[in-house]
C-alpha cells in the first residue's frame, strides 16, 4: 500500500507565484500525496487564486492561521503539521518549485532503510526554472554534520528533507517567534536529535530567487528587526545545545564569527547590544579567531560611535 505524503506550504501574499508552485506539485509523477497550504491573512488575491486553482482536486486544501498563532510562516508551518495526515512530511514554500520527481525519489530510499529523512538538493533560478544559475554544492553529510551545519559548512534547505512523521512527533520543531533563520534553527535543533538521515545526489527543487528574498541592508529597518529575531533564535539555540552537553569549540568559534557581524544591526539598542555581547562571552574560550574577533567587535564598535560606520572592520 503506497503511504501518503504531506507537502506543507506556507502563503503570504504570492499570488504572482504560488500557482507555479501547486502546478509542479499536481504535475508529481507520485500521485498520493496531500497540499496543505496555510494561508498567513493574505492582503493580496492568492487566497482566492488558489481556491480556484484547487477546486477540483481534493488533494489539495487551503486553510487560514488561526488567529490565536503568532503571524509568521513558522506557526503555519506548525499548524499544517498539526492537521497533516500523511506519514511523511515535506514542508516547502510558496515561490519554488518541485521537480515532477520530487515526490518519488525521496519514498524510493524509505523503503529499504530505517531513516528519519531524506535529504535531496536544491537548484536556483531567477525567472525561468529551466535556466539554472548555480546549484547549491554543499548538501551533504559528515561525522560532526550539527557542527558543519552550524558553521555553513553544509547546508540544506527547508524543502530538501522529506521526514518520517514518526520521527517529528513529540518534538519542539518551529520557533513561532521567530521571524529570520527559520530553516536553520529547525534544521539545527532536529540535527541535535541524532536523525538517521541520507543525501541523495539529485536536484529536486528548484529556488526562485527573487527580489522579495532578503537583503542585508542596515538602513532597512523591517530587516534589522528581523536581524534581531535571529540573533535571539541563534541565543536560544546555543543554549539548547549547551544544555545537551554538545556545544564543542568548533561550534564556539563558527558562531562567534558569523554573530559579531550583527553588531551594526545592535548600535541602536543597547539591550540588543547586550545580548549581542552575552552571546559571544558565552561562545568565547581561549582562541586566536576568537581574540581577534573581540578585537574587531570592539574597534567596531568605537568606529560607529565616532564615524557611523565599521562593518568592513568584522570581516
Amino acid at each position: 500500500m503506497e503511504s501518503l505524503v504531506s507537502i506543507i506550504i506556507p502563503l503570504y501574499n504570492r499570488e504572482n507565484l504560488i500557482i507555479e508552485t501547486l502546478k509542479s506539485i499536481r504535475n508529481q509523477s507520485y500521485e498520493k500525496w496531500e497540499c496543505i497550504i496555510i494561508d498567513d491573512h493574505s492582503t493580496d488575491n492568492g487566497f482566492e487564486m488558489v481556491k480556484k486553482f484547487i477546486d477540483n482536486d481534493n488533494r489539495f486544501t487551503i486553510n487560514k492561521r488561526p488567529s490565536n498563532r503568532p503571524k509568521g510562516a513558522n506557526a503555519c508551518r506548525n499548524y499544517g503539521l498539526e492537521i497533516a495526515k500523511g506519514n511523511y512530511i515535506n514542508w516547502f514554500d510558496s515561490d519554488d518549485i518541485m521537480h515532477p520527481d520530487f515526490i518519488l525519489e525521496k519514498l524510493k530510499f524509505f523503503k529499504n532503510k530505517e531513516l528519519d529523512g531524506v535529504i535531496s538538493k536544491t537548484a536556483i533560478f531567477t525567472d525561468d526554472p529551466t535556466n539554472i544559475k548555480t546549484r547549491e554544492t554543499r548538501t551533504k553529510l559528515t561525522e560532526s554534520s550539527l557542527e558543519d551545519f552550524l558553521s555553513l559548512k553544509i547546508a540544506w534547505y527547508l524543502p530538501d528533507v522529506m521526514w518520517k512523521r514518526s520521527f517529528l512527533n513529540e518534538k519542539i520543531l518551529f520557533d513561532e517567534e521567530l521571524m529570520a533563520g527559520q530553516d536553520r534553527d529547525f534544521h539545527a535543533n532536529m540535527l541535535l536529535h541524532d536523525p538517521k538521515l541520507i543525501v541523495i545526489d539529485k536536484y529536486l527543487t528548484l529556488y526562485r530567487k527573487h527580489d522579495e528574498n532578503l537583503t542585508s541592508n542596515i538602513d532597512n529597518l523591517e530587516n534589522v528587526r528581523l536581524k534581531i529575531s535571529h540573533m535571539h533564535s541563534v541565543e536560544k539555540l546555543v543554549n539548547h545545545i549547551d544544555k545537551k552537553g554538545k556545544l564543542t569549540n568548533g561550534m564556539r568559534v563558527g558562531l562567534f564569527s558569523a554573530m559579531i557581524k550583527y553588531l551594526p544591526f545592535t548600535m541602536h539598542n543597547k539591550s540588543d547590544f547586550n545580548i549581542l555581547r552575552s552571546l559571544l562571552k558565552k561562545l568565547s574560550f581561549f582562541n586566536f579567531s576568537i581574540m581577534i574577533g573581540w578585537l574587531k567587535f570592539y574597534t567596531a564598535k568605537l568606529s560607529y560611535k565616532l564615524f557611523g560606520k565599521g562593518s568592513r572592520l568584522l570581516r
